[in-house]
């Protein structure tokens, strides 16, 4: 049966047209060389080379050999290489999903953009879905890593790590009598017009608002429902309704929206990075280092 090191070797041989220089070039003793090229030789049942005086000459059928087996070898090689790199998570597919407002922060953007600049055969899809939604595709490996604003009741088998902490703000149109106080409580909000979500969008956060507003004794007036923060921000621009948001809004809120902090709402959401611990693909792997290095890195320009 002819091996691959046979082939490497007798390509090296034709090559350079001597045992000697291919010996020393392979860091294989002659003697071993000539008897793997031997070996090739009686599997096959042809000659290879004419021994000349001084090094050797490829037969019809050793140009036959030689034409046919460099683009295998190749081959080959490149398959080995991919597959190295498929084991070190350089290569490969991810699916990500990340919650609507996650990307006004820039910290998913930032944390994407440093794995593809240190991963560039990686190839990512990127998932919209709420932060529930996020932890069942998680759980059904629909997704390979999620960025959510809440993490599920059941965390078996999960792991995170937090990013960010953002407070909870009012935002509201330029043109929105609210949009003209220097500061604004809850109760300032009774009888508005309010924009809002469905509560099994985000159970956690639409509790968290609802028990803020109970305590101040507050019902918002809900005449719109929307489903990501991107659409609540185009009705707030219409001077549809307020409603609330992250501060990192700020960064992308259309120009007549302004975003105002409600002394007594004390409300504050946190951005995490959450996979499947027992997860093997390689790549997550990669990319929670990508997470982690660039959490260190941000906490260490906060504090600067």
């Amino acid at each position: 049966m002819v091996e691959l090191r046979q082939l490497r070797y007798f390509v090296r041989v034709a090559e350079l047209e001597h045992f000697g220089q291919a010996s020393i070039d392979l860091h294989v003793v002659q003697p071993a060389l000539s008897r793997q090229i031997k070996q090739l030789e009686d599997e096959l049942g042809v000659q290879l080379f004419e021994r000349l005086p001084r090094g050797v000459r490829l037969t019809v059928a050793g140009k036959m050999l030689l034409q046919r087996t460099r683009p295998i070898l190749t081959e080959i090689e490149q398959i080995l290489h991919a597959t190295t790199l498929a084991g070190q998570g350089k290569t490969g597919f991810l699916r990500i999903g990340f919650a609507d407002g996650a990307t006004y922060s820039g910290h998913v953007p930032g944390i994407v953009g440093a794995f593809r600049r240190t991963n560039p055969d990686v190839e990512l899809e990127l998932v919209p879905a709420s932060s529930v939604e996020q932890a069942d595709l998680l759980r059904r490996e629909a997704i390979d890593l999620a960025f959510v604003y809440w993490l599920p009741s059941n965390r078996e088998g999960i792991k995170h790590l937090q990013l960010n902490r953002e407070k909870i703000v009012l935002a509201v149109a330029a043109t929105n009598p609210l949009s003209k106080k220097k500061s604004l409580r809850l109760a300032d909000l009774q009888n508005r017009p309010f924009i809002w979500f469905k509560r099994n969008n985000s159970p956690m956060y639409y509790d968290l608002i609802q028990t803020r507003c109970s305590q101040a004794g507050v019902v918002l007036n809900v005449v719109q429902e929307a489903f990501t923060e991107s659409t609540m921000l185009s009705l707030v621009s219409a001077d549809i309704g307020a409603t609330f948001i992250t501060e990192s809004a700020n960064r992308r809120r259309p120009e007549n929206v302004a975003l105002i902090g409600v002394t007594d709402l004390k409300a504050s959401i946190t951005l995490m990075a959450m996979w499947r611990e027992n997860d093997t693909n390689p790549a997550v792997n990669q990319f929670v280092t990508t997470v982690a290095k660039y959490r260190r890195e941000s906490a260490q320009t906060a504090h600067v």
